[in-house]
């Protein structure tokens, strides 16, 4: 037993330093989901998460604080889970060892300059070798709110998880390297006598309580917290466990027993973190709000699924957005051209996102794994035509079995084309289920007609689950123009790509497909979208327009056009208040294209026209001709609107 002795002193980095004020005067302090002691005492878990999606992590939210408690930088943290909800497969067998890789490789691909993820890296988290540490477990009393390590209920000193497999089988217990079972105990009783409990999470039917010779015990977390009780005769550098002075000591280890709903694990285990800049949304909600659903509907539908950490953003969204506008034509029949814009974008930013990954991080996307940052608050543009993509994840990079790469495309688009149907067709009304179901029959349908060309796919389906209005929030409540069908069929098809692609063994077994063809094709396609939304063909005087003045109003339609943002005529005139300032000398030889780049000294009178203006330049050309001919140059500036005009001729 000496060896364990030896082997099992190691110091663990801890937390505690950075949860606690320093010489720094700034702290990371974790958000509570109430601050009333009462609600935190019958949580199990107070800190508000964010996500739990992730089968061996959660996000947790979080902040950088100064002594005074004003906030540097919101975050979240990407915080190892206890307990695994893994399915046990043994075709697709998983262990603790290949957990760790998970964060290696996860902390290697953030931490990468060329990322764009904005982790925030703790120098006690970097070992030796430069690779990923993990963190001493953590412990919290609600009551108090002081974070403390486990001590060994015997002699005090910090509890570590139990890695070797010798110790382990030779108790009984499942192996670290085998299994994704882990153990806390005490090196230190254990070198010395060869005795200790052993504690888990929780216990399991499978998990015995007593083992051979009764060197050890096996007890969960909720034993471990009420044997911390044991503690208060044992006085040995523990300056840092919160119950020995305490004055509600004999009130929680008492016959009451209050200690059980007063402290929890943060993690009970030795855990791995990484911390990223905190997103604005997640996807599953940012793409029903650019469908055209409110936060009011939102925030109802995650109130019943009790997603507190979701909500928390989306009402943080909703204050910072109260007085920003939304979308260009959310009231105008374009609003099926924006829609489909901003969601092609949001495609874009994730299939380049999903394309720059290694191959062994494409098995664990997810669309629960992707943020959005919305940073048009001081934009000129409407707020949700400013957004950045990010993926929080370690899912994807679990480690495959050596053998299965040779067999299958773990790089495969097909994930990708779930997430495609997912974001244009899941709506208020259709569930991904019915997506999945009318997929399913498509699928069905092509591999007995061997025909899997975009048209099969939408042949008779166009009022149903395929539907453009299913584009919307609520589709009954939107028009889709009979034009702008192709562009959406066209959508589709890129979708219907990668799900053909996906099937197939080895991704670029069709010589017609590749990644940058495909990025390219989204891009034209998002192009000619937008294209179509800021185009309009603007014909706001029915007389043809004489001599000088035609060549003023081409220019003026030109500008009017790049200008126009979907409103109607009778607005333009009434609110749009833009200037044009432009030159009438030499005025037939003025070309179009050329209007901005005019030296400045040839100008010889200039006017300011409002948009109403050139409506009525009929009568503007009669007026002028009745003018001399100004031959030298002038400052004075002649502004003309129409009421002044119709008093003129008055």
């Amino acid at each position: 037993m000496e060896k364990f002795r030896v082997n099992y002193h190691i110091k663990m980095p801890s937390l505690l330093s950075y949860l606690e004020l320093t010489d720094t005067k700034f702290r990371l302090n974790f958000s509570l989901i109430s601050q009333d002691v009462s609600i935190l005492e019958k949580s199990p878990f107070p800190f508000l998460t964010i996500s739990e999606s992730d089968p061996f992590a959660r996000l947790i939210d979080a902040q950088f604080a100064t002594d005074a408690g004003s906030e540097i930088k919101r975050v979240f943290l990407l915080f190892q889970k206890d307990e695994y909800h893994l399915t046990k497969d043994e075709l697709r067998p998983f262990n603790n060892r290949d957990v760790d890789q998970c964060w290696q490789k996860a902390f290697s691909f953030y931490s990468k300059k060329n990322q764009d993820a904005s982790v925030f890296i703790l120098n006690d988290q970097i070992g030796e070798n430069g690779g990923l540490v993990p963190l001493q477990s953590l412990f919290f009393c609600k009551s108090k709110r002081i974070f403390f390590h486990p001590p060994c209920p015997v002699c005090g000193l910090p509890l570590q998880q139990c890695r070797d497999d010798d110790i382990l089988t030779g108790l009984g217990f499942q192996r670290y390297s085998a299994s994704l079972k882990r153990y806390l105990f005490c090196p230190s009783c254990f070198g010395s006598t060869g005795k200790s409990d052993f504690y888990v999470f929780s216990l399991e039917n499978s998990d015995q309580p007593v083992f051979k010779n009764r060197l050890a015990s096996l007890k969960d977390r909720w034993d471990l917290i009420k044997d911390f009780g044991r503690l208060t005769e044992v006085r040995n550098s523990l300056n840092r466990f919160p119950c020995i002075n305490c004055s509600s000591h004999q009130e929680c280890y008492g016959p009451d027993g209050s200690v059980i709903s007063r402290i929890t694990p943060v993690s009970f285990y030795p855990f791995y973190m990484l911390i990223f800049e905190a997103a604005s949304i997640n996807a599953l909600d940012f793409l029903p709000l650019i469908s055209g659903a409110s936060f009011d509907d939102l925030e109802n539908r995650l109130s019943e699924k009790q997603q507190l950490g979701r909500m928390n953003c989306l009402n943080s969204l909703k204050q910072n957005s109260s007085s920003i506008t939304p979308f260009f034509f959310d009231k105008n029949e374009k609003y099926f051209l924006e829609v489909l814009y901003l969601k092609l974008s949001f495609l874009c930013e994730l299939v380049q996102a999903v394309f720059s990954m290694p191959d062994d991080l494409w098995p664990g996307l997810s669309i629960d794994s992707i943020w959005i940052n919305l940073t048009g608050q001081n934009s000129l543009l409407p707020f949700f035509w400013n957004f950045k993509l990010k993926i929080i994840n370690i899912e994807g990079n679990t480690a495959n079995p050596p053998f299965l790469p040779k067999l299958f495309s773990y790089d495969s688009p097909h994930l990708l084309g779930i997430i495609w149907f997912y974001t244009f067709l899941v709506n208020k009304k259709q569930g991904v289920s019915e997506i999945y179901a009318a997929l399913g029959e498509k699928i069905d349908k092509i591999v007995s007609n061997d025909d899997d060309s975009p048209e099969s796919v939408l042949k008779n389906s166009i009022d149903g689950v395929f539907s453009p209005a299913n584009i919307f929030w609520i589709p009954d409540e939107k028009s889709v123009g009979q034009d702008w069908v192709r562009l959406w069929e066209k959508a589709i098809g890129l979708g219907w790509s990668l799900l053909k692609i996906g099937s197939r063994t080895g991704l670029m077994e069709d010589s017609k497909w590749s990644k940058d063809k495909f990025q390219q094709k989204l891009k034209n396609l998002r192009k000619e979208v937008k294209d179509k939304l800021f185009s309009q063909n603007l014909n706001p005087v029915q007389a043809e327009p004489v001599s000088e003045n035609k060549a003023i109003h081409e220019i003026l339609a030109r500008i009017m056009g790049k200008w126009s943002v979907g409103t109607d005529m009778d607005a333009q005139e009434d609110e749009l208040e833009k200037t044009v300032v432009i030159s009438t000398a030499d005025m037939e030889k003025f070309d179009n294209e050329d209007v901005v780049s005019q030296n400045e000294y040839e100008i010889e009178e200039t006017m300011i026209l409002s948009p109403a203006d050139f409506i009525k330049e009929k009568s503007l050309s009669t007026k002028k001709a009745d003018q001399p001919e100004k031959k030298d140059f002038i400052s004075e500036t002649v502004i003309l609107y129409p009421d002044q005009e119709r008093s003129e001729k008055r």
